[in-house]
């Protein structure tokens, strides 16, 4: 296991680390301050916590333990929506935390089929006699 991790991984889990704490540090300095239309903003939370979600995925080796990552990234919305509503001209919604859950587990799922279907056909390759 340990040597299919390259540095392409470790590239992928490092910007997700920088990226999630550029949001908290964001949320400090007033930057995610501006309010986009009520629809949109769902999107805009499912696609950042999606994104964020598949950077840690592809940084994983293998499928099997996408759904402590999901844990996680629940975890991980909750605590976001909490310190938001420490913050001025802030609220933080159960709404804006399922749109997280639900971009999170989307990207999750996609890229536990496609590792998937990567380990079986790798599996095959080596079942040959």
């Amino acid at each position: 296991m340990l040597q299919r991790f390259s540095y392409q991984r470790l590239l992928s889990l490092s910007v997700a680390l920088c990226l999630m704490a550029f949001l908290f540090m964001a949320e400090l300095q007033g930057w995610t301050a501006y309010r986009v239309a009520p629809p949109w903003d769902k999107l805009i939370h499912a696609s950042v916590y999606g994104f964020l979600s598949g950077l840690l995925g592809w940084g994983m080796v293998t499928y099997h333990r996408f759904w402590r990552l999901l844990v996680l990234m629940a975890i991980l919305g909750m605590a976001h929506e909490w310190f938001q509503s420490y913050l001025p001209g802030r609220m933080s919604s159960v709404w804006d935390w399922l749109a997280d859950v639900c971009g999170s587990s989307m990207v999750l799922f996609l890229l536990a089929l496609s590792k998937r279907k990567e380990d079986s056909t790798q599996g095959q390759l080596y079942q040959s006699p």
